[in-house]
């Protein structure tokens, strides 16, 4: 008798790495999904290259953005979450996940993070909300690194 317990998986395709699998406890959902993807909900994080993952669309194989993780930017970058949202169950005491995204342009230089409209993810329920901040010291597009010689 094997008594190893089946992990149960979520399978998906995906345009840039082929066929994925993931536990299905990696699966979350976002209520309205993301800006200008409404129609799209379901997402995991995969890694990629620290401190940068993937939140990728389990629905559409060519849905993924490139993430940060939101405490990647320090003390300084603290907003109000959204507890008592009904939409998500967020509690007081809820871990959450936060993650901002990332516009990569082939000029590092001009690589540019949102800090204004975060993803936020109630770990208890696995329901996330991408915020939109009211608050001018988060812009749309920070550049994640300054261009060179930009210290002389």
């Amino acid at each position: 008798m094997d008594s190893e317990k089946k992990i149960e998986t979520v399978k998906f395709q995906s345009s840039r790495f082929g066929e994925l699998e993931v536990p299905a406890s990696a699966v979350f959902s976002i209520v309205n999904g993301i800006i200008g993807f409404p129609d799209f909900h379901r997402y995991t994080l995969l890694e990629y290259n620290p401190p940068f993952s993937w939140l990728h669309s389990v629905e559409n194989a060519e849905l993924a953005f490139v993430v940060v993780n939101a405490a990647e930017f320090g003390e300084g970058y603290q907003f109000p979450l959204p507890i008592g949202d009904r939409d998500i169950d967020l509690q007081r005491d809820d871990d959450i996940a936060a993650v901002n995204l990332v516009s990569v342009r082939s000029d590092p230089s001009q690589t540019t993070v949102n800090l204004k409209a975060p993803v936020v993810v109630n770990l208890r329920t696995m329901l996330g909300r991408q915020m939109v901040l009211d608050d001018a010291r988060f812009p749309v597009r920070m550049q994640l690194w300054a261009p060179p010689d930009s210290a002389k």
